[in-house]
């Protein structure tokens, strides 16, 4: 295996985030993930459906995404996103009138159905992200969550900010999201989140190689490698698609 094939595009083509859109300055986004209980899939999917039907109905002010996971340690597993928000908005929104209705309409018929809830919420780094104009044709997506060394995590990010000027500077054709988790994470955690069409497109390219090399030179992109790998304890990572047919839901 080489020695700079660290994460770009390997580790680019990385889920913790969704589909981005425009929104505030604050970009939070709320994540809730769920292990369906053995053989209630179908169910599950059924109902979520309908869920989704009556909070759009009934004027969900959120715009929701829902996505399965693939690849991974929990195959199967179910996660749903509402990106672009502010901390004001969580304010405006949960606890109110609708969060009640439609939390009651939840636990009466998708709830029965789940063997495991995780709710947090992460922020968009936009400086390190790479965004394309345009997400539609993106519909898997190769996640992988860093749980960082409290005293590296400036080291992680001027890491990924170096690897991405060398994807800029070579226009190569790499979309990802870098995101942290700032409330229900286990200690400092990073996402990075790649945008794939296909399959096929999450293959190593080996001219990011060279491009590291003909940047930074064989020591330079060994330290960049080091640098990279030292600054986090360890990574997960998976792969996961978007379920068009769950999601929905009001928008901002």
């Amino acid at each position: 295996m080489s020695r700079y094939r660290c994460f770009f595009p390997a580790l680019v083509l990385v889920f913790l985030a969704g589909i981005p859109t425009p929104a505030p300055a604050q970009d939070l986004t709320m994540v809730w993930e769920f292990r369906v209980k053995a053989g209630s899939e179908a169910a599950f999917e059924e109902a979520v459906k309908a869920h989704m039907e009556f909070r759009e109905a009934n004027g969900d002010p959120w715009e929701w995404h829902w996505y399965q996971q693939m690849i991974g340690k929990d195959p199967g597993t179910y996660m749903v996103r509402s990106s672009g928000h502010s901390w004001a908005d969580f304010d405006r929104d949960m606890g109110g009138e609708f969060d009640e209705v439609a939390g009651n309409h939840w636990n009466a018929t998708v709830q029965p159905l789940v063997e495991e809830v995780w709710n947090l919420i992460d922020q968009e780094d936009s400086e390190l992200s790479r965004l394309p104009e345009n997400m539609d044709p993106y519909t898997l997506f190769n996640v992988s969550v860093f749980y960082l060394k409290p005293d590296q995590i400036m080291a992680f990010s001027e890491a990924v900010g170096k690897y991405k000027q060398v994807i800029l500077d070579h226009d190569f054709p790499f979309y990802w999201v870098v995101q942290s988790a700032v409330a229900g994470a286990d200690g400092p955690a990073m996402a990075l989140v790649g945008f794939a069409e296909r399959w096929a497109d999450m293959a190593e390219d080996p001219a990011m190689e060279a491009a590291l090399v003909e940047t930074y030179g064989e020591d330079g992109a060994q330290e960049l490698f080091q640098q990279f790998y030292g600054s986090f304890h360890y990574f997960e990572n998976y792969i996961g698609m978007l379920r068009p047919d769950l999601s929905g839901g009001g928008g901002m």
